[in-house]
């Protein structure tokens, strides 16, 4: 990317300090883009940034004839706190995750907010799975008690991670940002609403929210067929990654 091009533009003025971030770029079963979509139109959020995705060709998002950038910060406001939601109408390529990762990790550091990375674990099974599980990891002791407060999680205890998430783990850890991440078994290669409806319940007790999720499982068969160009560009970002987001127990090793 060209030096005179930033990477992200956000609004300051705009955003509250230790104002959480829910990172929901496309991944596995689109369960972040659907959940950060979701929660963005049941709050009327409104964009307040960008991230630059480099390595994509030049695009840009038309909505409602307003032109936007395609990967965009959305403010939400709750009775008492604010939100920012991070949502792509792209996917980003594997050479662009470290950039990505850095970006979001510095505008956190930048407003002293946590983040919050919402995503999808592949489930062969999931067709028989009716309330499928959220799994939360943390860099941090006191996120992960509060995510295990709600009574609603698992800890993801062993498995690996690639992708944006591994990237941004690594990224935080060197900028000391707080991270949580909270990821549902979802389907591979289909957009999954189920799966996302589960990870909207889970941040509804652990932000204090009470975002209905019906009107998500109403609308679940129109937002795969809407979703699913973005669900095929996705997959064939992801087909050329390592194998993550995986349960399975890594190799044993002596101590």
């Amino acid at each position: 990317m060209s030096g005179s091009i930033a990477p992200y533009l956000f609004e300051k003025k705009k955003v509250e300090q230790g104002t959480p971030i829910i990172e929901g770029l496309p991944e596995i079963g689109l369960v972040g883009t659907i959940t950060t979509a979701y929660i963005s139109s049941a709050l009327k959020g409104y964009a307040v940034g960008y991230i630059e995705i480099p390595d994509v060709p030049p695009i840009v998002t038309v909505l409602e004839s307003r032109i936007l950038e395609p990967c965009r910060l959305y403010s939400v406001s709750l009775e008492q706190r604010q939100l920012l939601l991070l949502y792509s109408d792209v996917p980003v390529p594997p050479k662009s995750m470290w950039s990505i990762a850095n970006s979001i990790t510095e505008i956190a550091s930048t407003i002293k907010s946590p983040i919050i990375s919402v995503g999808g674990i592949p489930e062969p099974d999931r067709l028989d799975i009716e309330k499928p599980k959220v799994y939360v990891l943390s860099n941090d002791e006191e996120l992960i008690k509060m995510a295990m407060a709600t009574e609603y999680v698992q800890r993801f205890e062993n498995g690996y991670l690639t992708g944006v998430k591994a990237a941004i783990l690594k990224s935080a850890a060197r900028r000391d940002v707080k991270v949580l991440l909270a990821l549902v078994q979802s389907h591979m290669n289909y957009p999954d609403p189920g799966a996302a409806a589960e990870v909207v319940t889970f941040l509804n007790k652990l932000l204090g929210m009470s975002i209905p999720i019906d009107p998500l499982l109403e609308q679940a068969e129109q937002l795969k067929m809407q979703m699913r160009d973005l669900m095929r560009r996705t997959s064939t970002n992801l087909s050329m990654m390592p194998i993550g987001l995986q349960l399975e127990s890594p190799p044993g090793y002596i101590r």
